[in-house]
């Protein structure tokens, strides 16, 4: 696996640690300076990816950036669609009221398996059991439309 980052940390403390690493891991690499700092390109056993980022988090004051994996073999085969991980998936999708949920009190609802504090849209009251649809979102609550059946 061939990792590309871009690092702003001290050079001896990089040194240091791609060093060690390299000779534990049998891991080569190539440092480069740049103006924001430097360049690094790693070619390293997937397996031992985990734990050169796990030390790269150890390195104090150290910011660094993954800039390009390139895997090589099985892991270029991989076709992975990629799922959105934002709240705002979450809007116009339906949840069941778990408690009634009232414009000054709130409520909760059950959304995908999770239990999330949930407000009405407006001023009414949802009853417990009652589907609902997410509008929005503020904040961790989410603002609910009763649906009519």
């Amino acid at each position: 696996m061939k990792v590309a980052l871009t690092v702003k940390a001290d050079e001896l403390k990089i040194a240091q640690l791609l060093s060690k690493f390299a000779e534990k891991y049998h891991m080569t690499y190539k440092l480069h300076r740049n103006s924001q700092g430097f360049i690094l390109e790693v070619d390293l056993n997937s397996d031992d990816f985990g734990e050169f980022i796990r030390r790269m988090n150890h390195l104090k004051d150290a910011k660094y950036k993954i800039e390009e994996i390139r895997g090589g073999g099985p892991l270029d085969a991989f076709n992975v669609s990629l799922t959105r991980t934002n709240a705002d998936i979450l809007i116009g999708k339906e949840a069941i009221a778990k408690k009634d949920i009232d414009p000054l009190d709130g409520g909760v609802v059950k959304l995908g398996g999770e239990i999330w504090l949930a407000r009405p849209a407006d001023d009414t009251v949802v009853k417990q059991g009652s589907k609902v649809r997410v509008v929005r979102i503020e904040g961790v609550t989410l603002i609910v439309e009763g649906l009519n059946q």
